[in-house]
């Protein structure tokens, strides 16, 4: 048999193992699912063997993570195949499927040395053959303990805090990044290279399945993470309140009990809340947010400046959606302490997201957006960022403006279309310049406080779990969250493809897509739904009768025939 032959045995092989990858990730309902179905699509249509995964990484839909997994399973396979064949291969030519994998996962033989002739030219027969065993170095894996003020160290500790001081078994990677902070001066502070260490290598931390991760130790990880606590003179107050010996014994009844839950595809998020009195409302204002006039002279200084002048507190920050979103922002105590000075330097201020955010449309940014279609995409992004109020302040160049034409659009189109944003269940808020726009804001931001001023705040990190409250429950999502919720998808599910689809069809408003989306969630099931129909007048309305809500909230409005009939068209 070639060597290119037995390559060729390789290739069904790692298709085995996408496959597998690929069915199990199915029945969590991970998002992995589709890149290993590319990652197969791509070998099946390879014409030439692979030999590991580092060949894989050639080819297109292969990331480092699954060419990773395929050498850890050669690696088992090598592991296994000496123990089953060994004695066959000492009387056999042929080489082992072993010969064929990469050097760095081969396992190490054992060399067999023959004594050499002596100078007379005759060999010492009766000389048992001598083993020679190659040592590897290996790194002691159980032994090893980050270096203080390292991003390792960093990530440990902030995972013990956060689960012992905030009751948070599962954490956000936005969370960990603002506690981890605290214990290094790396700077910037980039998580995701370490992370895989300590998962992969160390086996120190592990992670959800969902699509928006969340990190926990794991017993080893744990252990390890208490003992440098316990080291680290910054963590002195933290050690002395949850690690002594009297909760020592409850802390390790705590993880037990979590422990069930490790390989489960929920999510677990303790929730906290903020008394009143203990927070503050705070105006978070986008760094992209800018004054600019018609002339395009611009300024991103103009609305924290503006507001700051009228006494309203405000904060820049990179929002992934929205201009301005209002925060409870928790006070921190400003007294020092000799005892407890490094336990204040530490302190992590907790912040939830009120249910008001904010998109600032100048009225010629409107149009854009409008003959972009980037309009609709966006109110589906603020309609699904788990804030209960959107709202849309569409901004003019004055009152006579409100008549005019902009961006070669109609001032009836424009109105039209504001109409229409009030309808899928926007507020909206006209202004005629910067200065009416900022005294809205400065307006706004006075009435919260107000309104909350003897509430206190519950905080949920559970999207479904807030889904079913209501305003009145004044529960709310962590800022952190909301970034991490309201970011932009990259790998889309096939629920959320469909979606995008019927976003460019004129005519689909928010509450029809919502609608249409319930009863056909895929474009397969829609199309199947067609195949089921002999006559292309009744596909035609297939859709006609399904109901969708008004404005008083009752679903008593029909999609209608001729909607029906442009999504027909559009898939046939």
């Amino acid at each position: 048999m070639s060597q290119e032959n037995r390559a060729d045995d390789i290739n069904p092989l790692i298709i085995k193992w996408l496959t597998q990858w690929r069915d199990q990730a199915r029945q969590h309902g991970s998002k992995l699912e589709f890149v290993y179905g590319k990652a197969l699509k791509t070998l099946r249509e390879h014409p030439h063997p692979l030999r590991s995964g580092e060949d894989c990484k050639k080819l297109k839909n292969f990331g480092t993570k699954i060419c990773e997994k395929i050498d850890k399973e050669f690696a088992k396979l090598n592991d296994r195949l000496p123990k089953e064949v060994v004695s066959s291969q000492q009387h056999s030519p042929q080489r082992a499927i072993t010969d064929i994998l990469p050097i760095a996962i081969r396992a190490k033989r054992q060399l067999i040395h023959t004594p050499k002739q002596s100078t007379n030219n005759v060999i010492a027969k009766d000389s048992p053959p001598v083993k020679i065993t190659k040592t590897v170095t290996q790194r002691n894996v159980k032994n090893w303990v980050p270096t203080p003020g390292q991003t390792p160290f960093a990530i440990l500790v902030a995972l013990l805090r956060r689960h012992l001081e905030f009751d948070d078994s599962r954490v956000n990677k936005l969370d960990l990044q603002d506690m981890a902070e605290l214990y290094t001066n790396t700077r910037p502070l980039i998580l995701t290279v370490t992370l895989n260490s300590l998962i992969h290598k160390r086996q120190l931390v592990d992670k959800t399945s969902d699509r928006n991760a969340r990190y926990f130790l794991t017993d080893s990880g744990r252990k390890l993470a208490i003992q440098l606590a316990k080291q680290c003179p910054s963590l002195k107050d933290f050690a002395n309140r949850f690690l002594n010996q009297q909760s020592n014994n409850l802390i390790t009844n705590y993880y037990e009990k979590q422990n069930h839950c490790a390989e489960s595809t929920q999510t677990i998020c303790q929730n906290f809340i903020l008394e009143a009195g203990t927070y503050e409302i705070v105006l978070c204002i986008d760094t992209r947010e800018r004054y600019s006039d018609r002339q395009g002279t611009q300024n991103r200084t103009a609305f924290p400046v503006a507001l700051q002048q009228k006494g309203i507190p405000v904060e820049i920050r990179t929002l992934p959606l929205g201009d301005f979103v209002w925060i409870a922002r928790e006070k921190i105590q400003t007294q020092f302490d000799s005892n407890n000075q490094n336990n204040i330097q530490h302190q992590i201020r907790r912040e939830l997201v009120l249910d008001y955010i904010i998109e600032r449309k100048r009225i010629d940014d409107l149009a854009s957006s409008i003959k972009s279609h980037r309009w609709n995409e966006q109110k589906f992004r603020l309609r699904n960022s788990g804030i209960r109020n959107p709202m849309y302040l569409i901004e003019y160049f004055g009152k006579k403006s409100r008549k005019q034409d902009h961006g070669f659009l109609s001032a009836a189109t424009l109105e039209q279309a504001i109409t229409n944003c009030e309808i899928d269940g926007f507020e909206i808020k006209l202004t005629d310049n910067f200065d009416e726009t900022v005294r809205y804001l400065a307006n706004m931001s006075r009435w919260l406080q107000n309104f909350y001023q003897n509430k206190s705040l519950i905080s949920c990190q559970d999207r479904k779990r807030l889904e079913k409250t209501c305003a009145n429950d004044l529960v709310y999502m962590t800022f952190n969250e909301f970034i991490t919720n309201s970011s932009k998808i990259t790998i889309f599910t096939a629920k959320e493809m469909f979606i995008k689809h019927l976003l460019q069809i004129r005519g689909l408003s928010m509450k029809k897509i919502e609608t249409l989306v319930k009863k056909y969630p895929t474009i397969r099931s829609l199309i199947q739904a067609y195949s089921m129909l002999d006559d292309d007048r009744k596909r035609e309305k297939l859709l006609t009768d399904l109901k969708c809500d008004s404005l008083s909230g009752v679903q008593d409005r029909r999609l209608g025939p001729a909607i029906s009939k442009k999504i027909y068209q559009f898939y046939n």
